[in-house]
């Protein structure tokens, strides 16, 4: 049996605003379930055991309240104010009844998958090098980089039967990473989700990790124990450094494998999330720190860059690329830059201001009041949108999506409607083809491309 433990935390920026909203994996909608509870129900199966749950304190009513509606019976382990992911896992750790050859599943909550069966497949190839010492990551494979995630190399190529040796880990905040110096044989993103046995861990904490794993193991031993809710010892546990689980343990170990998710990310669909921007200083350290011939296929990787904020506007308004105007706008709005608005009008809906009209793209800013929706024609081909403040969901006739702060993301013309599900405004930069618009048959509807 695979005991797991399910990270679902907050940031001191989350437990700051914990009045308004909630983090991204509690947050839900009428009809549409969390990230949260959609993780628990792909473990909701025989081979798992009840899992546990890590998360703050001041989200604890929110979390107890999730996890009852899944009808899914788990431990809920509190942390005193902002998550510490190495030492929250080590405390879940000393939480847990299981013998020391047990193995156990660490992922976020924020993890999303197409269906179960892609997590089971990941595990059942990952199994067999767990239960004999190694800690096996599960990773998305990747031809591009992205510094929202760690990397994992392998100078073996990857096999649908077993887990595969990792060359070389990176932490998704390491300085070091300046884009893959050699193409390895594979190359992966890391995921967040780690499969061991619990001794494995244990070992390795004890090894590398003393100092937060101390502490924490006290915050368990003198935590409150009330109806299945643990709460750690704040004294305690605040002794224990707020380092992550890959900072603090994985990078120091050789004794780690991977093995594939294929959790269905596909580039070419006709709308998605897109990855946060990479900043102009990440940018040029990436381009001049990468060796010869390395920084021209660099050049190559489909990142979203900011615009420099003393660029002239002239400039921008010229650019064709939708994504790098909703960027820089977006920046603008929240910055509190010159407005440029040209006209706007109040909807029901909210409120629509046309910030550019060039000869290519009409840019706008778009404000949906809460539990507002924002309706599109069918003519939203080609059309960006990009979260400047709030929480958005998306919906098409064939499925739903969430989309957070400083996401984009680019219709293929199936989308039909943007929903705020949120308790404050949510602003959205538009950026539309100027074809688009004169085919629309309306006469002002925000998101129409």
């Amino acid at each position: 049996m695979i005991f797991p433990i399910v990270l679902a935390g907050a940031t001191d920026a989350d437990i700051a605003s914990s009045a308004d909203m909630v983090p991204m994996h509690f947050e839900d909608a009428t009809g549409v379930e969390s990230r949260f509870q959609r993780l628990l129900s792909s473990i909701n199966l025989p081979e798992f055991h009840a899992p546990t749950v890590l998360t703050s304190d001041t989200f604890a009513e929110v979390a107890h309240t999730q996890l009852e509606a899944t009808g899914i019976t788990g431990q809920l382990l509190l942390e005193p104010g902002a998550t510490k992911t190495a030492a929250g896992v080590i405390a879940a750790l000393h939480s847990l009844r299981a013998s020391a050859d047990s193995l156990v599943l660490i992922l976020p909550a924020d993890q999303d998958f197409d269906d179960a069966n892609q997590l089971q497949d990941a595990l059942a190839q990952g199994v067999l090098a767990a239960q004999q010492g190694d800690i096996v990551m599960l990773g998305v494979q990747t031809d591009r980089a992205c510094r929202s995630h760690g990397y994992i190399e392998c100078t073996q190529s990857l096999t649908a039967e077993a887990a595969t040796p990792v060359s070389k880990f990176l932490d998704q905040r390491s300085p070091t990473f300046d884009g893959w110096r050699e193409q390895p044989a594979a190359k992966l993103w890391n995921t967040g989700i780690y499969l061991a046995r619990l001794d494995t861990l244990l070992a390795v904490y004890k090894k590398h990790a003393a100092r937060i794993l101390m502490p924490s193991r006290t915050a368990v031993a003198r935590g409150l124990q009330v109806n299945g809710i643990l709460t750690l010892d704040p004294e305690s546990y605040r002794r224990s450094r707020g380092s992550s689980f890959e900072n603090a343990v994985l990078r120091h170990l050789d004794g780690l494998s991977v093995v594939e998710l294929d959790a269905g990310w596909n580039e070419l669909d006709a709308w998605q999330v897109e990855p946060e921007v990479a900043s102009d200083a990440e940018w040029e350290a990436w381009l001049s720190g990468s060796v010869s011939g390395e920084a021209g296929w660099c050049k190559t990787l489909p990142h979203s860059r900011k615009a420099p904020a003393e660029r002239q506007t002239a400039t921008l308004h010229e650019s064709n690329d939708a994504a790098t105007l909703a960027s820089w706008y977006g920046d603008q709005l929240r910055e509190g830059g010159a407005r440029t608005a040209k006209q706007g009008t109040m909807e029901s809906w909210g409120h629509s201001e046309t910030l550019d009209m060039g000869a290519q793209h009409i840019v706008k800013h778009l404000t949906v009041l809460p539990g507002q929706s924002l309706p599109l024609s069918v003519a939203t081909l080609g059309t960006h949108w990009r979260v400047v403040e709030g929480s958005a969901m998306v919906s098409s006739q064939e499925r739903v999506q969430m989309v957070w702060r400083d996401q984009s993301l680019t219709s293929g013309g199936e989308i039909q409607q943007i929903d705020n599900i949120g308790i404050r405004p949510l602003h959205l930069i538009e950026v539309a083809p100027t074809r688009s618009i004169r085919m629309a048959e309306r006469s002002v509807l925000s998101g129409v491309a």
